[in-house]
């Protein structure tokens, strides 16, 4: 029996975790960006059944198309309509390494590649959508992690915290060319689609499950990235200038994690896990540690995550859709300083993906 919990247990947390396990961030909303700012945390599954396994290489990728925009939790439908809302077409590809110093302690490196393509009105004519973009090299994140119980011993329920930091690699000040009214114009592109924050941070982050009975677990998982640098120096200025005063250079904001769901072992076909998620991600309006001046667009999307995964020998692979059911686009600092000074309320849009697809596969070594 012992023997079953642990297979099946490893298996199971396999499925539920290895999409956002070593390699993924938090996908991020489109405009409600959350670069960087996912789990990285390691756990017996991705391993498989071979605990004398030290290392574990997984690349992940996915992809998102952000077109739908929201002003608090309405969306401007009308958007659509008059053909001028903004689209963030963005593929990411993750390259993750996990380390076992023991079974029940480990490090991950996870390192993020992504390519953008945004579309959009505002930015350029004000009259013909045109399109900007930029890619390479994210920020890297480097997380140390452990299970607070034994996992040899304790196979049928567990929780792992993590703690690491994130290097400011990737680029903040990507530029492109737009078309403006006076002509073509090299500014910076828009914060949802620059590679990197600019900042040092800090990752907190944690993964539990539980054996339920008849090869069926729950699990949660949680993650907050807090970035203590207030402002990164770029400006917000692409083809056109922001007229909130208080936005004129970009934000370094926090973004967080939060997912639970059950996970079911598939007894007729060896190593094949289905799961059924909640989750909810997004950016802060104020962050943990430091300021929250400049320009972010904070907000959330809570989705509905349904997920497969498969385990054989030492490979493990992982598909998974989240589909959003609720976006809120939060009221950012900057918009209440400016409907201060103006006395005229001010609420930013942001564009949120309907759906993400996401794919993994990884193998122990």
């Amino acid at each position: 029996m012992k023997r079953l919990e642990l297979t099946i247990g490893r298996t199971l947390v396999a499925g539920a975790l290895i999409l956002t396990a070593s390699t993924a961030a938090v996908h991020g909303q489109g405009c409600v960006v959350a670069r960087g700012a996912g789990p990285c945390t390691s756990h017996p599954g991705s391993f498989t059944n071979h605990l004398d396994m030290k290392w574990q290489v997984a690349l992940a990728y996915r992809w998102l198309n952000s077109d739908r925009h929201f002003i608090g939790d309405v969306e401007q439908t009308h958007r659509h309509v008059t053909g001028n809302q903004v689209v963030n077409d963005s593929h990411f590809i993750d390259l993750g390494i996990n380390y076992l110093f023991t079974p029940r302690w480990g490090a991950s490196l996870a390192l993020p590649f992504v390519h953008h393509d945004r579309t959009s009105w505002y930015e350029h004519t004000r009259t013909n959508r045109h399109s900007s973009g930029s890619g390479g090299l994210g920020d890297v994140r480097l997380s140390f992690n452990g299970w607070i119980l034994d996992p040899e011993k304790m196979p049928s329920g567990n929780l792992q915290i993590g703690i690491g930091f994130k290097a400011p690699t990737g680029s903040y000040a990507a530029t492109d060319t737009f078309n403006t009214v006076n002509g073509p114009v090299v500014g910076y592109v828009d914060q949802s689609i620059q590679p990197g924050d600019g900042g040092w941070g800090l990752t907190m982050e944690f993964n539990g499950y539980q054996l339920i009975g008849g090869g069926v677990y729950g699990f949660a998982q949680g993650f907050y990235l807090a970035n203590p640098r207030d402002v990164n120096g770029t400006s917000t200025r692409s083809g056109n200038p922001r007229g909130n005063p208080y936005e004129q250079i970009t934000s370094v904001p926090d973004s967080y994690l939060v997912r639970g769901g059950v996970g079911y072992a598939v007894p007729w076909v060896k190593g094949l896990v289905v799961t059924l998620a909640g989750r909810v991600e997004g950016v802060a309006v104020r962050d943990l540690i430091g300021n929250d001046n400049g320009f972010r667009r904070p907000g959330y999307a809570v989705s509905i995550e349904p997920g497969v995964a498969w385990m054989t020998g030492r490979w493990s692979v992982a598909l998974s859709a989240p589909v959003m059911v609720y976006a809120n686009r939060q009221r950012s600092v900057a918009d209440e300083r400016w409907t201060e000074d103006t006395g005229v309320y001010r609420h930013g849009d942001a564009a949120f993906a309907s759906f993400l697809l996401s794919a993994s596969v990884a193998r122990a070594f």
